[in-house]
């Protein structure tokens, strides 16, 4: 494993810092007497200038109901394939690796429009339309991710509140060690979730009651009228938070990609976006700057908020270039990206 430390020059004598250390450092030391503002207010104080230079914004507000249609066919997708594999493992593992995951990561990408109520104008019905899209990953999680995910807006690339961001153990156990960064990516649907309850309380309530029958209740009569079905829903579940290329929007979301372009964007907050075909299928997620700033813009809409406010606030030049299997590649392989870079702390 590489060495997971190096040594700062002070006066007036060297300390060796860890990443973890140097994380916090990044994050809170002051410059010229100036503590630096958190992700978050960045984000606000863009949100608001871009506002004052371009009042239009506004009109990108709202719902976009389109999205559920969507995601009822990704999910009849998904039933069907599982039906189709329903007596073969080969079958079952061939979907799980192939379209699984990339139905898997659209699943998601619903849940987090339903969560941000970009969907539907009733809170209510977002949460019930996350609750049936999240049936087919056995798992529940949108009640979770519904409860934690606003937590990462404010607490943006805070160790302590943001469940995106590794914690300190994390960073410093896989350190820059290209295997174990391929071993964390490869586990990483059991790490999420484990992160996410260690960081911040759940509230029970009836939609998290549903949410944990639906998707128990799903999962249990999958595994009861067929095994290899259940086996896809697994893989594809597991695969499109992991070490596969459906993942790729995970490293473009919140690291850079080790270039010197991407590292050293000015007076930019830790997020990052992608501007590739891709989109057409994942709903413009790749727009994560786009998002932060303005998440109460539906992923129709994005693209028109990067055309309105242009170059000078979410320049192309400073995203994500690569895609798949190829951004994961160089996320394990650089020596110079750890997971202390994830939130850029």
């Amino acid at each position: 494993m590489c060495q997971v430390s190096e040594t700062v020059q002070t006066d007036p004598k060297k300390v060796t810092l860890t990443l973890a250390e140097q994380r916090h450092q990044q994050r809170f030391a002051e410059v010229d007497g100036t503590k630096p503002k958190l992700d978050y207010e960045i984000h606000q104080e863009r949100k608001r200038a871009i506002l004052k230079e371009f009042p239009e914004v506004k009109k990108l507000y709202g719902n976009e109901p389109r999205t559920a249609y969507y995601a009822y066919a990704v999910i009849a997708v998904m039933l069907t394939l599982a039906y189709l594999c329903r007596n073969s493992y080969m079958l079952a593992i061939v979907f799980g690796f192939g379209p699984g995951p990339y139905l898997n990561a659209a699943v998601l990408v619903f849940i987090h429009e339903a969560t941000h109520f970009l969907v539907w104008k009733t809170p209510a019905y977002n949460r019930i339309l996350s609750i049936i899209t999240n049936m087919v990953m056995c798992v529940p999680i949108s009640e979770i991710f519904k409860q934690h995910h606003g937590a990462h807006h404010m607490n943006l690339g805070s160790e302590h509140f943001d469940v995106d961001v590794p914690t300190n153990f994390e960073v410093e156990f896989v350190g820059n060690s290209s295997f174990l960064k391929g071993c964390w990516l490869f586990f990483n649907m059991l790490i999420l979730p484990a992160r996410s309850l260690m960081k911040l309380p759940v509230r029970t309530d009836k939609f998290l009651i549903a949410n944990w029958i639906a998707c128990l209740g799903f999962g249990a009569v999958a595994f009861y009228l067929s095994l290899p079905s259940f086996v896809f829903l697994m893989l594809s579940l597991l695969n499109s938070q992991g070490l596969h290329p459906a993942n790729a929007r995970q490293i473009q979301r919140h690291v850079h990609d080790g270039s010197d372009e991407m590292k050293n964007r000015g007076y930019m907050p830790h997020t990052y976006s992608y501007y590739g075909p891709a989109n057409k299928y994942f709903l413009n997620v790749g727009y994560h700057i786009e998002h932060h700033d303005f998440s109460q813009i539906p992923w129709t809409k994005l693209p028109e908020l990067k055309r309105i406010a242009g170059e000078k606030w979410y320049p192309t030049g400073a995203a994500h270039k690569n895609r798949g299997m190829t951004e994961l590649i160089n996320f394990v392989t650089n020596p110079d990206i750890s997971l202390a870079d994830f939130g850029g702390h």
